[in-house]
């Protein structure tokens, strides 16, 4: 299981960016996703199984393209902005960060330790070995190696929004992000990268080609090594035959690149290169979580959590009941329907039923309540309840009272039942 950070940010982006309407369409894109997607993604202790987090987030990328975003544009766009704001995830963020925080404040050099903890505080990449090359010209360039075991579980559209998590982890910590991160080889081979795009590849005499144009090379694995300048220890992976890209090959909608020129496909391992400036640090590194965790509980949450709760509502075929304590009301979907001594009962009713699920109840419960029976000798409930029942009428599609048994009722929700006090 991987924790919902990544989507979550990726749904803060979508809220912010694109209406009800729109992102409906991608909830109810694809089968696959779990029936309670949204609530996975929305709270913070949500978490996904590997494979269905590759799903959606491959099944987004679809979605960008189907409407001519370049998704890496918007994958920049989204973690520009969620760096720069107070709409993260601070909770999701700073937990992981918790164990290393002595080193954060000790350390002398801020991204270099944050790519060293990575191992331990990501789960979203598969076991990543770092391996960490000295500084020339005060310029690091390092590598991360992490593969997917399950070869038959890869998503074509997966590393952007890897390597953008990666790229940007050291601005959660008031620095900088890495200056430049590369995926120099993919485990997805050529022709499942461009099997959604209908680009037929043909390979003859080792030579590739689209459309009758030679855009790379079918060569041994052992080339990366070469390039590189590291070791493999797999010694049977060295000859196994991967395709080197050397010329980018675009999507002709959105101009996003969908093969890379100098990165290598079909190979055993992902490997990514991440170059940035040496001995950055900063005196207070988790100060603008901090402040982003105090500003969340205030306003600057308040129109992310207005859009998740439209979006629920209109996935689920929701109904918002809502009282009002300044004139003792109740409105449906922002329609008056009650006040005063019915709209209690209501009230009394859903909170009940919000908090535990609870249908049955019975007349004895509201008879002893004074804010609905005033006069315990003559309590004259039922006549009361006959107006709730008489007004609930109007809203009979999203739920109903049944009065099916003598001393005792029924309440009958037709939909997802959303209720608030204001």
């Amino acid at each position: 299981m991987v924790t919902n950070l990544l989507l979550r940010i990726v749904h803060i982006e979508l809220l912010s960016s694109f209406s009800t309407k729109e992102i409906l369409e991608l909830v109810r894109m694809d089968s696959r996703f779990p029936p309670n997607l949204l609530d996975s993604i929305w709270f913070e202790e949500g978490v996904f199984e590997r494979e269905q987090h590759r799903i959606y987030l491959d099944v987004l990328t679809e979605w960008l393209f189907s409407k001519g975003i370049n998704p890496e544009q918007f994958i920049e766009n989204m973690f520009s902005r969620f760096t720069s704001s107070d709409f993260m995830s601070s909770r999701i963020i700073l937990r992981s960060f918790l164990p290393f925080v002595r080193k954060f404040y000790e350390t002398d050099d801020v991204r270099r330790l944050s790519l060293e903890t990575l191992p331990e505080r990501q789960s979203l990449i598969e076991k990543p070995l770092i391996i960490f090359n000295n500084p020339v010209d005060n310029l690091r360039n390092d590598i991360m190696i992490f593969r997917c075991e399950e070869k038959h579980k890869l998503a074509s559209n997966y590393m952007p929004w890897l390597e953008a998590l990666v790229r940007y982890a050291p601005a959660f910590l008031n620095c900088a992000p890495y200056e430049s991160i590369q995926t120099v080889c993919y485990q997805n081979t050529v022709v499942e990268t461009l099997s959604k795009h209908n680009m037929p590849i043909l390979i003859n005499n080792k030579a590739v080609s689209l459309n009758g144009r030679v855009i790379g090379q079918v060569v041994s694995f052992s080339e990366v090594f070469q390039n590189l300048g590291i070791s493999w220890s797999e010694t049977s992976e060295t000859s196994i035959e991967c395709i080197r890209v050397d010329e980018d090959v675009t999507e002709s909608g959105s101009g996003a690149v969908l093969l890379k020129r100098g990165s290598y496909y079909g190979t055993p391992a992902n490997i990514t290169k991440i170059s940035y400036q040496a001995g950055v640090t900063h005196q207070d590194p988790f100060a603008k979580l901090m402040r982003s965790l105090v500003r969340q509980e205030f306003d600057v949450w308040l129109p992310v959590q207005k859009a998740h709760e439209a979006l629920l509502n209109a996935a689920n075929d929701s109904v918002v009941i809502t009282y009002y304590k300044s004139d003792d009301s109740i409105s449906v979907n922002d329609h008056h329907l009650m006040r005063n001594v019915p709209a209690r009962i209501l009230r009394n009713l859903l909170r009940e039923y919000t908090a535990t699920g609870r249908e049955e109840y019975e007349n004895r419960e509201f008879k002893r309540d004074p804010e609905i029976c005033m006069d315990p000798l003559r309590p004259n409930f039922e006549s009361r309840l006959n107006r709730v029942v008489a007004h609930v009428e109007k809203v009979s599609k999203y739920f109903e009272i049944q009065r099916h048994r003598r001393g005792g009722f029924r309440f009958k929700p037709n939909c997802r039942i959303v209720f608030k006090e204001e």
